[in-house]
């Protein structure tokens, strides 16, 4: 009987232990069941930042094509016509804006006191000597009342000037400049389309000349 008894209870002691482990295994299978299922590959949060890196990218590279497309920090590429005008040179001759269309127009408006303007030539000059007839450009001479025709001759003179200017008889500088205040040197670029391209005011083309020389190189396409 007690040799039974023990066989007895180690079977019992056993069938004890297995039913244990399987009340175990089956609430660990409910628990597996009932908790969420994770997304198979990449968690929510790598997708995200993948995403991120990927629009921040997009970004960068959109804001690239910008600068290469629009050269000078300054400009103003808005669909914007430039006003046409018709006005006499120093030389009486009739200057219309409309028949230098179809080549890169600089305007140049300037007066004779202002010495930024002064120093500006010589920019002007290399732009004359190395473009040619691909760039016209044309000073436009904003105190008609002080700087005659006698006295911008003479200026014409003195700087060595090639190219043609004109007096501001007509108030023109206020159709191309949205002030106040105005300064002087004021330089526009006009495309081949005869629309404004970039506007250049006061000392910004003196400090940094490239700027201007770099704008006509992307609108020649060289």
């Amino acid at each position: 009987m007690t040799k039974k008894k023990k066989n007895e209870s180690w079977k019992e002691k056993r069938r004890k232990t297995t039913l244990k482990h399987q009340k175990a295994a089956e609430a660990e299978r409910l628990r597996r069941e009932k908790k969420p299922k994770k997304i198979k590959g990449w968690s929510k949060g790598k997708i995200f930042g993948v995403a991120f890196m990927f629009l921040l990218i997009i970004g960068i590279y959109s804001a690239w094509q910008y600068t290469q497309s629009s050269p000078s920090g300054n400009s103003n590429v808005n669909g914007q016509k430039a006003p046409l005008f018709t006005l006499e040179d120093i030389d009486g001759k009739t200057v219309a804006l409309e028949n230098l269309i179809e080549k890169i127009v600089i305007l140049n408006f300037f007066d004779t006191h202002c010495p930024p303007c002064i120093t500006e030539i010589s920019y002007l000059k290399q732009i004359h000597e190395q473009y040619g007839s691909d760039v016209g450009i044309l000073s436009m001479d904003v105190d008609p009342d002080y700087d005659t025709v006698a006295v911008l001759q003479q200026f014409r003179e003195t700087n060595q000037i090639d190219w043609t200017i004109v007096r501001d008889t007509a108030d023109i500088f206020f159709q191309y400049v949205s002030g106040p205040p105005y300064y002087t040197p004021t330089t526009v670029v006009i495309n081949k389309e005869g629309y404004i391209y970039s506007t250049h005011i006061g000392w910004e083309v003196n400090t940094d000349p490239s700027k201007l020389l770099n704008e006509i190189n992307y609108l020649l396409g060289s």
